[in-house]
């Protein structure tokens, strides 16, 4: 009873925050321009490849390692992560804002310098939130994901609501800086209460150990992101930043399914299924995989009803002509998440029997199909062919995911 509680807590909160983020992101659907909203995808895009691109791939061997040590163990690991986060972002951050400010002159240079931080406090927070979950912290991790992603959306709704002048993406970079730092004054807070910061310091040797193990995470952590987000960029080179607008739209509304139920249901397990195969119980790691398999489907399945039931009044309450004439993409995108989600829910099990270099492989590759079928179809069949891209790509990595799982199963 007590797990059952703690998941509808966990999945409640970030579909609360989930739900903000829609909300916002129909506000500038219907109250500001297509091309805000393709600007503001972008941008959200850049909250999720910063981390892939500056992570190295440390946060899958540092959280494998913090499942089972001691909290003194767990500060250094953690320290030392954070450590190299703040470290690559002194020397490249700089560097990239210098570099976009000389390619585009034009740019709004106060949103460059915004959306800079923001990204940085973004990367910072995940790293915090990867060692929370795997510190079985998962109930206060859940808290500042809310924070960061759900709380503030909902202020910025109600000030641009009231005074038209604030809705604007800069207002809105504001809004997800400001929430960033409170995240990040509650966990230096906590770290005073706990008296977690006198455990921390830099380890050379970890350090070292984390980069040399996070190789193929890295590459791994590269093709998922680019399989997830590389369209969108090519979305905007092929047909244009209103197309992109409507895309992510659609992609909105398809992901909170992922999101919910990654946060809130895979990611939670990922801990308890490296446990069980730690113990090296046949019978109880095939039992738990295979709970874990059916619990994800059945999420995946009743979510799904309850978005296709909301889609005609959403749509409706929008009034745009470009949303209604591109309903195909909608499902299209829908039976590619739910194979996405469920694959991601299978990749727990080759990540507790350390196949990271066939989880590299997979997500490489699924990078590249993503990217090959998208310049194929996009110029060809417009959105619905970016659509039927993406669930050509998630069927070839459900299956490969799943041949292995069977495999080690077996």
């Amino acid at each position: 009873m007590h797990r059952i509680i703690e998941r509808l807590f966990l999945l409640g909160l970030r579909g609360t925050g989930l739900l903000s983020k829609f909300v916002l992101t129909l506000f500038i659907a219907k109250e500001m321009t297509l091309s805000d909203l393709g600007l503001y995808g972008l941008i959200a895009v850049g909250a999720t490849l910063i981390p892939a691109l500056y992570g190295l791939g440390l946060n899958g061997p540092c959280s494998r390692s913090l499942v089972n040590v001691s909290r003194p163990q767990a500060m250094v690991l953690l320290s030392t992560r954070v450590s190299i986060t703040l470290i690559l972002h002194a020397v490249l951050t700089p560097l990239a804002v210098f570099i976009i400010s000389l390619l585009i002159p034009a740019a709004d240079h106060l949103l460059l310098l915004l959306v800079a931080i923001t990204l940085f406090l973004e990367h910072l927070a995940t790293d915090i939130n990867a060692a929370l979950v795997a510190r079985f912290k998962s109930k206060f991790a859940a808290v500042l994901v809310f924070i960061r992603s759900g709380a503030w959306p909902l202020l910025f709704i109600g000030m641009a609501w009231y005074m038209p002048q604030y809705r604007s993406v800069t207002v809105i970079v504001e809004f997800w800086l400001a929430s960033l730092l409170v995240v990040v004054l509650i966990c230096l807070a906590a770290a005073v209460v706990t008296r977690a910061w006198k455990l921390a310091r830099f380890d050379r040797e970890q350090a070292w150990e984390m980069i040399r193990k996070g190789r193929n995470f890295y590459i791994s952590d590269i093709g998922s992101s680019g399989s997830l987000y590389l369209d969108r960029f090519l979305v905007t080179s092929f047909l244009g930043l209103e197309a992109t607008g409507v895309y992510t739209f659609f992609w909105s509304l398809t992901n909170a399914i992922n999101n919910v139920i990654f946060f809130g249901v895979t990611s939670q397990l990922g801990p308890r299924i490296i446990a069980v195969i730690q113990g090296g119980d046949k019978a109880s790691i095939d039992s738990s995989c295979r709970a874990m398999q059916r619990e994800i489907w059945m999420w995946c399945l009743g979510m799904s009803v309850v978005l296709v039931c909301l889609m005609p009044p959403l749509l409706a309450h929008l009034g745009n002509d470009k949303f209604e004439a591109h309903k195909s993409v909608l499902f299209i995108m829908l039976a590619a998440i739910l194979l996405r989600t469920v694959s991601e829910g299978t990749s727990n099990i080759l990540y507790g029997y350390h196949k990271d270099r066939e989880i590299a492989v997979i997500s490489l590759a699924s990078m590249g199909l993503s990217a090959l079928f998208t310049l194929i179809t996009a110029p060809l069949f417009g959105l619905p062919g970016v659509a039927f891209a993406m669930l050509i790509t998630a069927l070839a990595v459900y299956l490969w995911r799943q041949r292995i799982a069977n495999g080690l199963l077996a």
